[in-house]
């Protein structure tokens, strides 16, 4: 039990050691990080053991009771990809949390493939779809005769385009012009 407890210690500590050097890499950007997490790291440089583990005991129910009441939350990376996904064809501020930390990420936000799980036409030329990611709502209004009605179950692939505007290809076929509505 005991061996498992300094186990999970230390690997906790490798992760907050990665994420504090994330947190001091963005701080330029006006990306910060919890005090809490600052508290923690002042943990570190105590050289006695039996102080070092004290203060980590402490610093680490602090920690959790924010957690817990709600007012800390940690998330890793892939939570991140997913509200991504979710969120994606909205305008958000730059809160610096969906902040891309590559430039090959930052092209991976730019596309988003999913699927449609449901489809309406609405008048003569306009359809609306929904996909699996946070079942967004979009809608494509259509004026090309050879295009054909979107169906469930079909890939659709989403690019930016101009004025909120995004290309929409569904199942590869030529792009068609839409943005998000829900």
């Amino acid at each position: 039990m005991k061996r498992s407890l300094q186990f999970g210690l230390a690997a906790s500590l490798a992760a907050l050691g990665y994420s504090s050097a994330i947190a001091q890499d963005r701080s330029d950007e006006g990306i910060g990080t919890s005090p809490l997490i600052g508290k923690l790291e002042t943990c570190t440089a105590i050289e006695n053991d039996a102080e070092r583990l004290a203060c980590f005991d402490r610093e680490v129910g602090t920690l959790v009771g924010a957690s817990n009441k709600g007012d800390v939350k940690v998330v890793d990376s892939e939570q991140i990809s997913e509200a991504r996904k979710k969120l994606y064809g909205y305008s958000l501020p730059d809160a610096g949390i969906f902040e891309a930390a590559t430039e090959e990420e930052r092209e991976e936000n730019k596309r988003l493939v999913s699927t449609i799980t449901r489809v309406r036409k609405v008048g003569s030329k306009e359809w609306h779809f929904w996909i699996e990611e946070g079942n967004a709502k979009w809608r494509i209004k259509n004026n090309s005769i050879r295009a054909r009605a979107p169906e469930v179950g079909q890939s659709v692939e989403f690019k930016p385009a101009t004025m909120g505007t995004y290309w929409i290809r569904i199942d590869g076929r030529k792009g068609v012009r839409g943005n998000r509505i829900g």
